[in-house]
């Protein structure tokens, strides 16, 4: 729905919003809040991405939106993202973010047991360790920074969902922004921006 008011999308059968790489987070962030006030039935946006740059600003996006919809004083919303590939996930990276609204808000920190997703990362990899996690009732996350580690954190996030199919579990997440040390700065107490991924196994 390229160039439609925000209340047109939001009261449409399937609101989706669009994310490019030069998408600037906070305002496809008041997007997706806008969308979820004035939806008159209460349908969350799904959110549309293509390549490392627009999944990763659509990442950032959805976490600023997630802290505005919590920081409501009235009619506080959380929600949790499925990644849908539209085309093979080992090759494409155009991503269909299907948001759920959830019955409670979930808050999950950071630690020290959370995978992490590098440039070199293997996807199908991290994906096996998400869901040995999952099947072993450990809690599950992962923390990284930077576009294709976000896109990896992604299509991992994605295949576990796939290697989950048999234990019918539905593999969802939750993404916000938090401030850590970054370990591969030498001088202590120095910190960077990462994108922290909490999966919710239903």
């Amino acid at each position: 729905m390229a160039n439609a008011q925000v209340s047109d999308v939001a009261n449409s059968d399937n609101p989706v919003l669009k994310v490019k790489g030069d998408s600037k987070p906070n305002s496809v962030a008041g997007a997706i809040c806008n969308v979820v006030r004035e939806s008159r039935n209460g349908v969350l946006p799904a959110v549309v991405a293509t390549g490392p740059a627009a999944i990763n600003q659509a990442m950032k996006a959805l976490a600023i939106a997630r802290k505005y919809l919590l920081d409501e004083k009235t009619g506080a919303v959380d929600f949790m993202v499925q990644p849908r590939f539209e085309e093979d996930i080992r090759q494409s990276s155009r991503v269909c973010f299907v948001l759920k609204k959830l019955p409670r808000p979930s808050q999950r920190e950071p630690s020290e047991d959370d995978l992490t997703a590098k440039d070199k990362t293997d996807p199908f990899k991290l994906a096996g360790a998400m869901a040995q996690r999952v099947r072993d009732g450990e809690k599950v996350a992962c923390t990284t920074k930077g576009q294709v580690p976000v896109l990896i954190a992604v299509k991992a996030i994605g295949i576990t969902q796939t290697y989950l199919a048999d234990d019918d579990k539905e593999v969802n997440f939750t993404v916000s922004i938090v401030d850590l040390e970054n370990p591969e700065i030498r001088d202590s107490g120095v910190t960077s921006t990462y994108l922290h991924f909490a999966l919710i196994a239903l």
